[in-house]
């Protein structure tokens, strides 16, 4: 399969009584190991990006430099969706591999 078939791969789930076709064309993928979010009353801010904290420095116990990689914007009602979709996904990730300690 050619690298360009894989990108024109589509993915179909149902969310409630909607089928939601993904398209997967466009996609880019980008690691992030650390995240943040913030909100107007219009949007919300989710900031991603990633530390390398490994060197054990004295600096490092107490600060950390994250490059940002992307920023992503999105409605308050998208953000509820895909708020409840991660703890979906987390649930049955626990059910599967075991719970997640932070």
């Amino acid at each position: 399969m050619s690298e360009n078939e894989k990108n024109d791969e589509m993915l179909q789930t149902k969310i409630g009584g909607i089928t939601v076709n993904w398209h997967a064309n466009q996609m880019k993928s980008t690691y992030a190991n650390i995240g943040t979010a913030t909100a107007s009353r219009e949007e919300f801010f989710l900031l991603f990006g990633s530390h390398q904290n490994w060197h054990g420095s004295e600096r490092e116990k107490t600060e950390a430099d994250v490059d940002l990689m992307q920023r992503i914007v999105m409605s308050p009602f998208a953000a509820k969706r895909m708020a409840l979709i991660l703890a979906q996904a987390v649930k049955a990730y626990e059910e599967r591999f075991g719970e997640l300690k932070l």
